[in-house]
């Protein structure tokens, strides 16, 4: 998998004429070798997952086609957070050819073990797609990703012109179920302790494959992923969870509890990704647990890349005595006769 063609960046190619040994210099000063590096952003459409537009994985997997000589530029190559001198870029070692040419990547980030296969379209053009393996996701939650990006060195007379970076945003390609809780008055605030919610019949593993669409062009590019071979459903319970008593929130928009759950959705849109979710939790000491079942399958279903958010609010309703007093009934007069 980590397989990479090395290129040996040159610095000046020189042509001696016999006649009169005038000497031609592809490269000046300014064409110095260029290491590739990539800027990353992730999608905004959505804490196990990466929440906002901010990268965080230190490494990413990459290959590359070079459209203009329409080969593989490397394939299977990882590219790690530089830690200096710019914290801000991924870098593998790799050099912009000294020659005009377009480049066409494909990344993926943050596979949970299982395996990757690059070259979808068979020999070569591993920048075309790649399919992932990935394993049970359940208890080691990673938020599996991938994107595409381009750069193209130009040339005016002898001076090349090589891009600062790669942009690449990425997308996710689970889906992220996420739960809130608040008390619904400020009376009922810490009466509750929630022990743990579960989340039940969902998948956590599959094969992911990711297709790069007119990858050997310099235009109208795109890149989509399908899950298939789905595990088999699972109730998991939320992870990183710590128990504590629920309080009332002014917002109305609680507060989170644990990490939420990354799950493998199912392309069929009119099937669930999961059953129901039940919730444990404790009023003065004494357990109890509650399921909830989404009324439609529909309800239940969900899409890669989409974050899903289900506010828990517990209505507490206290117990409140009105007292009355059975009045008293006659028992009837008796006489007592005194002598």
């Amino acid at each position: 998998m980590k397989k990479s063609l090395f290129l040996i960046p040159v610095a000046a190619l020189a042509l001696a004429a016999c006649s009169n040994d005038e000497v031609v210099e592809q490269n000046t000063t300014q064409n110095q070798p260029k290491e590739i590096a990539f800027s990353a952003l992730v999608q905004p459409n959505t804490r196990a997952a990466v929440d906002g537009t901010t990268f965080t994985p230190t490494t990413m997997e990459v290959a590359a086609w070079d459209v203009t000589n329409g080969r593989d530029f490397f394939t299977a190559t990882t590219f790690t957070k530089d830690a200096t001198p710019d914290p801000d870029v991924w870098k593998g070692g790799k050099y912009w050819p000294l020659s005009q040419t377009y480049i066409n990547f494909l990344a993926y980030a943050e596979l949970n073990a299982g395996s990757a296969t690059w070259n979808l379209a068979g020999a070569g053009k591993a920048a075309s797609g790649v399919t992932l393996v990935m394993a049970d996701n359940k208890t080691a939650q990673k938020d599996l990703m991938y994107a595409i990006g381009n750069g193209e060195v130009t040339q005016t007379d002898n001076a090349l012109a090589f891009p600062p970076n790669v942009p690449m945003t990425f997308t996710h390609a689970q889906a992220w179920v996420r739960f809130m809780a608040d008390a619904y008055d400020a009376t009922s605030g810490g009466k509750v302790t929630l022990t743990s919610i579960t989340l039940n019949g969902a998948k956590y593993n599959g094969t992911y494959t990711v297709t790069h669409t007119n990858y050997n062009s310099s235009s109208s590019q795109s890149v989509a992923g399908a899950w298939s071979a789905l595990g088999d459903a699972q109730n998991v319970a939320v992870p990183n969870w710590t128990p504590a008593a629920i309080a009332h929130d002014d917002s109305g928009d609680g507060v989170d509890v644990g990490d939420g759950l990354l799950i493998v959705p199912d392309d069929n849109s009119s099937t669930a990704d999961f059953t129901s979710f039940t919730i444990a939790y404790s009023i003065d000491g004494k357990a109890y647990s509650y399921t909830y079942t989404p009324a439609t399958a529909s309800a239940a279903n969900v899409d890669q890349a989409k974050k899903y958010t289900f506010k828990i609010n517990f209505h507490l309703h206290e117990i409140e005595i009105l007292p009355s007093v059975t009045d008293w009934v006659e028992g009837g007069p008796t006489a007592v006769p005194v002598f």
